[in-house]
C-alpha cells in the first residue's frame, strides 16, 4: 500500500510537468517539488523520497498535503492489514494488484475492509462519473490505479468543471 502513496504523489508531480501555470499552484507540493525535485526522474516514488529528504524546508501546506494523504492510506491500511495479510501478501505491490487480489476475495473479507472498499468503490464511482471528460482532457492517457487519475485532477483543479471539484470533496 506505501507504493499507493508513492504514486499518488508521482502524480502530482506529473501534472505539475504538463500543467499550466495557474494549474500548479493547486497541489501545495507543486512549487516544493519544482523547487527541491526537479532533477528527480518520476516513478517509483523517487520525488516522495526526495520531499521528505527536505522535511523541513516544505511548505507547511505541502507537509499538510502529504501528512493527509499518508492518514487516508492508514485508514485503508488499517481496514484491510490482515486481509491483504491473510489473502494477498505474496501479491507485488503496485499497478492495483493488491486491490484486484481484494476484490477475488470479496466474500471472505472481513467487515470492516469490505466497508473500507465499498467506500472507495463509491467515492471512485462518482468520480469517473462527474470527471470523465475532465480526465481525458487534463490527464489523457493516464491508467487508472493507485489513485493516479485523482491526484492528476487534483493537482490541476481549477482547470476541471465544478461537478467534478464536487467529486473530488
Amino acid at each position: 500500500m506505501r507504493a499507493d502513496l508513492r504514486g499518488l504523489l508521482a502524480a502530482i508531480w506529473a501534472g505539475a510537468v504538463t500543467a499550466s501555470g495557474a494549474a500548479q499552484a493547486d497541489s501545495a507540493c507543486i512549487p516544493d517539488g519544482q523547487r527541491y525535485c526537479s532533477a528527480i526522474p518520476i516513478g517509483d516514488g523517487r520525488i516522495l523520497t526526495c520531499l521528505q529528504s527536505r522535511w523541513k524546508d516544505l511548505s507547511s501546506s505541502c507537509q499538510q498535503e502529504i501528512q493527509n494523504i499518508q492518514n487516508r492510506s492508514r485508514e485503508i491500511n488499517a481496514a484491510c492489514a490482515n486481509d491483504v495479510w491473510q489473502y494477498c501478501r505474496d501479491v507485488a505491490p503496485g499497478a492495483g494488484r493488491i486491490r484486484v487480489c481484494l476484490w477475488s476475495r470479496w466474500n471472505d473479507l472481513s467487515s470492516t475492509c469490505r466497508d473500507k472498499a465499498a467506500e472507495v468503490a463509491e467515492k471512485t464511482e462518482a468520480l469517473q462519473q462527474q470527471c470523465a471528460a475532465d480526465m481525458e482532457r487534463v490527464c489523457p492517457g493516464m491508467k487508472p490505479g493507485g489513485g493516479l487519475i485523482y491526484m492528476c485532477l487534483k493537482a490541476q483543479e481549477s482547470r476541471i468543471s465544478s461537478g467534478c471539484r464536487s467529486a473530488l470533496r
